[in-house]
């Protein structure tokens, strides 16, 4: 797909987002879908198999960054939780590659990259959801980012994430 099509699809969608929550281990973290993009439908309706079979069989959507989106959630709560981290990482290489970094496109990696976090979180890679986190709320600190930075925090015991926090310096 050429940036061009990719930005007004971007742009096209971003006006859409909205937030999902999820379950991981005990713990309440939101997570951001595109909503009105393949799939959102059946994602926020709890019928993630669906979802997930039109993400994966739809060609003429492969490469759009809200199919990549959505596909991270949707694995991130079903059963294939092992694809969840390549795909939330491929939505992540996806808007980097846009190079105009509108408060939008600021807003929709930030987005990405807490989804990630959720992920890696739920595969019990601590360290490395706290770094998402934690990243996701520099690039736009907005309340999903913020309030999912802040649950982590909650569930992670003091003496780790000081001790994760040294590392990352």
């Amino acid at each position: 797909m050429n940036k061009t099509m990719l930005k007004n699809t971007l742009l096209a969608t971003l006006l859409f987002s909205t937030t999902h929550v999820t379950l991981a281990n005990d713990a309440i973290f939101q997570v951001a879908v595109i909503k009105g993009a393949m799939g959102t439908a059946d994602i926020t309706k709890g019928e993630v198999a669906l979802g997930i079979k039109k993400l994966t069989t739809s060609e003429s959507s492969k490469d759009f960054y809200d199919r990549k989106m959505n596909l991270c959630v949707a694995y991130l709560q079903s059963t294939q939780s092992n694809k969840t981290e390549s795909a939330c990482t491929e939505a992540i290489d996806s808007i980097k590659s846009i190079k105009r970094q509108s408060s939008k496109v600021r807003y929709l990696t930030s987005l990405n990259y807490s989804n990630r976090g959720v992920a890696r979180y739920k595969q019990n890679h601590l360290s490395a959801a706290l770094k998402d986190f934690e990243f996701a709320v520099t690039i736009d600190n907005n309340p999903i980012t913020a309030g999912n930075l802040q649950k982590i925090r909650q569930f992670l015991p003091v003496n780790k994430v000081e001790k994760i926090a040294v590392l990352s310096d």
